[in-house]
């Protein structure tokens, strides 16, 4: 299995060389080690939230379900009429499952430890303070299909806030904005740029049309405009809507003109990639033979 990146950092700084300019609406899918590009075979994707953990009070439960509807909505027919792809959301007030291929799609908060909680209860990975969020795709290393996605939300670190109902709030994060490029992971995105400090495989990728990604520190505007782009500031929002990359992305990989891929059959041999929202460095869990790239990567 092979983990997706789904990561944001809270501040990018890497020094190395200038990739070749970037055409506009340019996107990076996730490959799997097969070099096969990370994708749903299906048009609808469910995903629940368990809010029962968001302890902050900065949000109430109302608002924590509508930015994730929201952010689902970012990457979805109704605002995309290009595309098939439907992010349905909801929220759950059943016990908190395990982040683990289980084939249910979650978003988990983390107010205690943030860390991967194992079947133990215990933490087997602690995650990097840096990292506002975590998501995680386990998908075949050979086909690409996406069989799972699970994203966690870092509340020991970070404030939550929905800085457009809340002004007052501009210092903490807005979890909309977050959700959105988290998102964008979970339905097989990379990020826009290169960061060599926190690569997992030190690669720079290449985008849809075959050219390299730029460094992250050196990117143009329209490339830090993406939704994409893996860094976040306090009181940020502009990831809650997509650049036309973003948009680019969706009404390519899941096109109404082109009906999805056909599903596998089940997962044999998976990969899984993780990101983060905020900054951080990848990590591998072991007993899932996943990966968490900074949108974070199984492998």
């Amino acid at each position: 299995m092979r983990p997706s990146r789904g990561w944001f950092t809270v501040a990018a700084a890497a020094v190395g060389t200038l990739a070749a300019p970037r055409p506009a609406a340019a996107f990076v899918r996730y490959l799997t080690d097969d070099g096969a590009p990370f994708f749903w075979a299906q048009r609808s994707v469910p995903i629940v939230a368990y809010p029962n953990d968001f302890t902050q009070t900065g949000m109430t439960t109302d608002q924590v379900g509508g930015a994730l509807a929201a952010a689902a909505s970012a990457w979805s027919q109704a605002q995309n009429p290009c595309t098939t792809l439907e992010l349905g959301t909801s929220l759950s007030t059943a016990p908190t499952p395990l982040a683990t291929n289980d084939g249910h799609n979650v978003v988990i908060f983390r107010g205690t430890t943030w860390c991967h909680v194992g079947s133990d209860g215990n933490c087997n990975i602690s995650y990097d303070a840096t990292a506002l969020v975590v998501t995680t795709d386990t998908a075949n290393t050979a086909t690409g299909q996406i069989y799972d996605a699970d994203v966690e939300v870092n509340l020991v670190d970070y404030q939550w806030a929905d800085v457009v109902a809340d002004p007052d709030l501009s210092a903490d994060r807005d979890l909309q904005n977050a959700l959105t490029h988290e998102l964008g992971h979970l339905i097989g995105l990379d990020h826009t740029c290169f960061d060599p400090l926190t690569s997992m495989t030190g690669v720079r990728p290449d985008d849809n049309t075959g050219q390299p990604v730029p460094d992250c520190d050196t990117a143009s505007a329209d490339v830090r405009a993406t939704t994409m782009f893996p860094t976040s500031a306090p009181g940020e929002i502009d990831k809650r809507t997509l650049a036309p990359d973003d948009q680019d992305a969706v009404c390519t990989i899941y096109s109404v003109s082109t009906p999805p891929p056909a599903a596998d059959g089940g997962c044999v041999e998976c990969a899984a990639t993780g990101g983060r929202s905020g900054g951080g460095l990848p990590f591998v869990l072991g007993a899932l033979l996943l990966a968490r790239r900074r949108a974070r990567r199984r492998s």
